[in-house]
């Protein structure tokens, strides 16, 4: 007789990467575990962090979100990245506790990939210990170290690459012409105080 196995496929379901609005924080409840972003913990760190999603809305962020069974388990803050016009800027993610190694984080990555395809921008802030681990993250999805405090992902589109050198090109000559002015005057006024300093000496 000839024997079977017989395999059950496990099914995880995965949370639903949603952009955020103020009433959908009305409607979905908090997952328990989010320590980075807040200062309590239960039903007060969840208050905070609902006060701190709506704040950043407010502000005019881009929330995404990843929710299961109506709670938001995971979220990630996009904002535009104010050292460089155009560019966007991952300003906070953060994955509850019990979702951690689930692949949350990278869905939310992706999504965010995706839903600008621009250049990003993010600043690492990773617990005690595990700055490598981080890096190693971003690296997964094309973000590279530039400097020692902020990592980019670059698109990849040959076109926007090419669009991004011009543009990035022309903000070089009118931030060094800008720069160039400014020292002159600078001088100029030193040269002035020196000489009303001399003119009472």
């Amino acid at each position: 007789m000839r024997g079977y196995i017989v395999v059950k496929k496990l099914i995880v379901n995965k949370p639903v990467i949603k952009k955020l609005t103020i009433s959908d924080l009305q409607d979905l409840d908090i997952e328990d575990g989010f320590t980075r972003w807040v200062e309590s913990s239960g039903y007060k760190g969840k208050d905070e962090l609902r006060e701190l999603l709506r704040q950043r809305l407010k502000e005019g962020a881009d929330v995404l979100s990843a929710v299961e069974k109506n709670k938001i388990v995971g979220f990630a803050i996009i904002v535009d990245w104010p050292t460089l016009p155009n560019a966007k800027a991952l300003d906070a993610m953060e994955i509850s506790q019990p979702y951690r190694g689930k692949g949350i984080g990278s869905l939310l990555v992706q999504r965010i990939i995706k839903e600008w395809d621009t250049l990003i921008a993010l600043m690492p802030s990773p617990e005690p210990g595990r700055e490598r681990d981080l890096e190693r993250f971003y690296q997964k999805f094309g973000f590279r170290q530039i400097g020692d405090d902020f990592m980019v992902f670059i698109p990849r589109s040959n076109d926007k690459l090419s669009r991004w050198v011009v543009y990035l090109e022309r903000l070089l000559y009118v931030y060094d012409s800008l720069l160039k002015e400014m020292k002159t005057q600078t001088e100029i006024e030193e040269r002035k105080i020196q000489t009303e300093i001399e003119e009472i000496t």
